[in-house]
């Protein structure tokens, strides 16, 4: 059976109550930190990508020009999953909707 890989983006102050004080009170117009993340099929995370300043997440979604860093932390990520035997089997409309599969325990 083959494992399933999900690349998302998420607000980096999102995942802890700790972390959203210190990047709202180090945001500079209303500005967050966003990250991407591999996901399994069960939601475990496997993958986390550098953090890269950009607009708040919402109807629209972060391109280069305005989230510096964006293009480059997917690269990086996509290198990890790649060197862990992951292979890409689809793409979705915005660059970070791709999805991964590889062999069950490799």
């Amino acid at each position: 059976m083959d494992e399933k890989l999900q690349i998302e983006l998420e607000d980096a102050a999102s995942q802890s109550w700790w972390a959203r004080i210190l990047y709202t009170l180090g945001s500079q117009y209303g500005r967050t930190q966003l990250r991407f993340v591999g996901k399994t099929d069960d939601d475990r995370r496997l993958y986390v990508s550098d953090t890269f300043p950009g607009p708040p997440l919402g109807a629209t979604p972060p391109e280069e020009q305005w989230a510096p860093g964006m293009e480059a932390s997917l690269a990086e990520l996509r290198q990890q999953i790649a060197r862990d035997g992951w292979s890409e089997t689809s793409r979705g409309q915005k660059p970070w909707e791709l999805t991964f599969a590889r062999r069950a325990g490799s």
